[in-house]
């Protein structure tokens, strides 16, 4: 099971306590996945934990009896009757542009023939939360926080994105809105903003499993950069030491080790004997012991003399 759906399985078991709260998840629910007629209102998804959600709900705010019914994958649940269909309509107080049942057949309104939400339902955090939660069931989704982060709800037309936006902001999080294959999307791709959006729509176990990971991905993270940091390390000293070897044999085939004073040239017998040794370990094994800017300095001056050396075979070379 993907972490999404673990999430939403969380989430379908719980019930906000509060009748207003609940009222809110069923109108984000009924907008998501509206099933609407003259004589019946409730929705109609593919979505399990959303029908299950909505129906823990609707049995809990509602006397009218829920009808449950499925079709292949398709879950409708449902008031019947007229007076339980305007009883609902009004309970969930849509905005005038939604039409109210009447006399006749009715065609199932889509997605976007109904207002978002009627702003009375939101006043309240909670309310705002669990709205936020029916939101998350019936069209979220969020990545395996042991790979990346990334939370969206989708698809949305424009003018639902930017509620939903503006609701995500009043509760605290700063989401972004693209498109994707002519579709909106809201989305938020920061750990810590994605956990705290989990504790506040309900699912405390995805949250704690999210943090886990968000731990674990932090000190694979440090380890990495360590160990990258020390690899470089050791390929720059690597590369100083070669450079070394090479300035003291040159030494060595032109004016001999001898020629040079006590000091370096104990220093180019020491990288000599020593070709991966840290300058730790050839400051500690000086007689006596020196620092590492010590014997740092010892083989900076070695490289001067090469670097002379060298200079003056090309000056001959190009004499002759």
């Amino acid at each position: 099971m993907s972490f999404s759906s673990e999430v939403k399985e969380e989430l379908a078991l719980l019930t906000p306590p509060a009748r207003h709260c609940r009222i809110a998840l069923i109108a984000a629910l009924f907008h998501m996945c509206p099933a609407l007629t003259k004589d019946s209102a409730g929705i109609r998804t593919e979505n399990a934990f959303a029908a299950k959600a909505y129906e823990h709900a609707l049995r809990r705010t509602f006397t009218a009896d829920v009808e449950r019914s499925e079709s292949g994958r398709e879950i409708t649940v449902q008031v019947s009757g007229k007076e339980q269909v305007r009883t609902f309509l009004e309970t969930i107080k849509l905005d005038p542009v939604m039409p109210t049942p009447e006399e006749g057949a009715r065609k199932t309104p889509r997605r976007g023939e109904t207002a978002m939400v009627s702003k009375v339902l939101l006043q309240k955090t909670c309310c705002r939360k669990a709205f936020l939660r029916g939101l998350f069931l019936a069209a979220g989704s969020v990545s395996d926080p042991s790979r990346s982060y990334h939370l969206e709800i989708a698809p949305l037309s424009e003018e639902e994105s930017e509620e939903v936006k503006g609701l995500l902001a009043l509760v605290g999080f700063q989401a972004r809105c693209t498109r994707r294959k002519g579709r909106s999307v809201v989305y938020m791709k920061d750990g810590e903003q994605i956990s705290d959006f989990l504790g506040a729509i309900g699912a405390t176990k995805s949250l704690m499993k999210l943090e886990n990971a968000r731990i674990l991905r932090d000190i694979a993270g440090n380890i990495n950069r360590q160990v990258n940091f020390e690899a470089a390390n050791l390929k720059k000293t690597g590369i100083a030491a070669m450079r070394q070897l090479e300035d003291i044999r040159l030494i060595e085939r032109t004016i001999g080790i001898s020629s040079l004073s006590p000091a370096l040239a104990q220093a180019a017998r020491l990288r000599a004997e020593n070709p991966d040794g840290s300058l730790l370990e050839l400051a500690q094994a000086s007689n006596p012991p020196v620092g590492k800017s010590g014997i740092n300095h010892r083989l900076q001056r070695l490289g001067e003399i090469a670097e002379r050396l060298r200079e003056k075979e090309e000056g001959g070379a190009a004499w002759q």
